[in-house]
């Protein structure tokens, strides 16, 4: 199909001008973009009857397609019977044909450009709350049965998800996935750190959920922490990865790293090795906070941390230790980074 040429003519319609054959609009939804319209016009409308809590009038839409299709030189043929999702489907198909066309034409998502980074972020969060509602309902029914990977102090594991995708999971940290992925999405859940090589499947994104923060990916290579809700990265080695928040919606590319900041996802240009390196037995950290130092050496050594001056926690440091070493070595090598004074009393950090 020539794009410019039947975005044009299909505009036009919704204008009163000319009207599109179904095979032209067929024919463009049979794309990969098209597909991808396609999706995003259910996503909007899940969020549109999660907001409102309305269903559609398909009634309505109905009469609304059949008016636009005026000029046919035949008489409509009376509907009789009709089934409601046939009607909204063929409503919704046209619909889809405008939202892509409206993204071909002027190369920009049209949800975000119609309603905003904040409806953005409501369908992300409207799609993930639908799977989850659907993985419950076979869960349930004994459909489908539930994974629960947990990583004791001081070692790392290797974990391979029914799609191919490979994980490393650091210390203390707990992946929930299900046994086998069905649905429209690929949905697992991390609380501490994982490293991810996701195996490409176009149709079916892989998204991760961690503390408030999801990820989403086609394939790629990425790392995600979440030991808390003060320490959130997700940080590229390569693809391309879209992260959201309770606040906004980013999109990273290799290099980069998106940290939560109060609530807010903030994008910056790192080392990747900073955030990985503990794959091959090292622990970096380059200007870190104090608290994700703590947490870090809390969760390899599996001991309690203590802090008399919470301010002191949102200091950053360059800091870093080898899991070979002895926990008091460790301890030596903070201190020395840091100035602190640090000890180990009843295996509990002390920071005072």
């Amino acid at each position: 199909m020539d794009n410019n040429k039947d975005i044009d003519k299909i505009l036009d319609f919704f204008d009163g001008k000319e009207e599109p054959t179904d095979d032209e609009i067929l024919a463009l939804l049979d794309t990969e973009e098209g597909q991808r319209a396609w999706n995003e016009l259910q996503d909007l409308d899940e969020t549109a009857n999660r907001l409102a809590g309305q269903k559609p009038d398909i009634d309505a839409e109905w009469a609304a397609f059949e008016k636009k299709r005026k000029d046919k030189t035949e008489p409509q043929p009376k509907r009789r019977t009709v089934s409601l999702g046939m009607a909204w489907k063929v409503a919704a198909v046209a619909a889809a044909a405008i939202l892509l066309l409206v993204m071909l034409k002027y190369n920009t998502p049209a949800t975000e450009q119609e309603a905003g980074p904040e409806m953005a972020v409501a369908m992300e969060k409207a799609e993930v709350e639908k799977h989850e509602e659907t993985l419950a309902k076979a869960i349930k029914a004994k459909k489908i049965k539930m994974t629960t990977v947990e990583v004791p102090a001081g070692e790392t594991t290797e974990v391979v998800l029914p799609d191919g995708t490979e994980v490393c999971l650091n210390a203390k940290s707990t992946l929930k996935y299900p046994a086998a992925f069905e649905g429209k999405m690929r949905l697992v859940s991390l609380n501490g750190e994982g490293y991810f090589k996701v195996s490409h499947d176009k149709s079916h994104p892989f998204v991760i959920k961690a503390n408030n923060v999801t990820t989403r990916v086609l394939g790629t290579e990425f790392n995600v922490r979440c030991y808390d809700s003060n320490d959130v990265h997700v940080t590229l080695v390569e693809g391309s990865v879209e992260v959201t928040s309770n606040i906004n919606k980013v999109k990273i590319s290799p290099n980069q790293d998106a940290c939560l900041t109060e609530g807010k996802l903030v994008v910056a240009n790192v080392n990747p090795k900073d955030f990985t390196s503990w794959r091959e037995g090292l622990m970096y950290f380059d200007n870190a906070t104090l608290r994700t130092i703590l947490h870090q050496i809390g969760a390899w050594y599996n001991v309690s941390v203590v802090c008399d001056k919470s301010a002191i926690l949102d200091k950053h440091f360059h800091y870093m230790f080898n899991v070979n070493d002895s926990i008091d070595k460790a301890i030596q090598l903070l201190r020395n980074a840091s100035d602190l004074e640090i000890s180990l009393e009843d295996n509990t950090i002390q920071v005072k």
